[in-house]
């Protein structure tokens, strides 16, 4: 079954993607900081759903609270790794089945229902960048260009599509784009994946390529 992720859980693993180990106290500080109130209760849950998804890891800890310990989350190497056998992988793969699943050659992006970047994976590794993730997707994009994927992302938002292919060539190489809107249990859109993929073997995607 494919992994459906809340909002907030999806916020979780960007906080952690910068490769901190935090509990959920640390978090919600966090949170708080970007003027989110979020319950304490709330954010527990949320990793513990991600800990038994195999999204994260965690390790137990010291604690001067109640317990006598507590437990520090991490993004687990499933999940950073993009395994075949992770649980986001097998959400990526059900999404797109059309395009043969997923390989180490492909990149993957994640932009939320703001269209800010928050997600990116390629060449075997998350990509952490602080000039790249946070940034509108408008920002990488020609005025021309980002208003045809605004146009995307707003179709795949209203469900007029289920998702879209398009191909790109650049320096003389194709590369193949899909785009599928992200929706929660309850039918809240979080966001679009952008997966792209391309044509023959490469050692190194450009980075240009990976923007979604």
């Amino acid at each position: 079954m494919p992994v459906s992720l809340t909002d907030k859980e999806l916020k979780i693993i960007s906080i952690l993607k910068s490769g901190s180990k935090m509990s959920a106290g640390d978090i919600k500080r966090v949170f708080e900081s970007r003027g989110e109130q979020i319950p304490y209760t709330t954010i527990s849950s949320a990793l513990e759903k991600l800990y038994s998804e195999k999204i994260l890891d965690r390790m137990e800890v010291r604690s001067r609270g109640k317990y006598g310990k507590k437990y520090l989350y991490y993004l687990s190497e499933d999940f950073t790794s993009v395994d075949a056998q992770s649980p986001v992988a097998d959400m990526v793969k059900s999404l797109f089945s059309a395009i043969g699943g997923l390989h180490s050659s492909d990149s993957v992006a994640f932009v939320d229902r703001n269209g800010i970047l928050t997600l990116l994976y390629g060449n075997g590794q998350v990509i952490n960048d602080s000039g790249v993730i946070g940034k509108k997707v408008d920002s990488f994009h020609s005025s021309v260009t980002a208003k045809f994927v605004r146009q995307i992302f707003e179709e795949l938002k209203s469900k007029k599509r289920d998702f879209f292919r398009r191909v790109i060539n650049f320096e003389g190489r194709n590369y193949e784009k899909y785009y599928c809107g992200v929706w929660s249990s309850d039918g809240e859109f979080l966001g679009v994946l952008v997966i792209t993929k391309v044509e023959g073997k490469t050692e190194k995607l450009p980075r240009e390529i990976m923007y979604p």
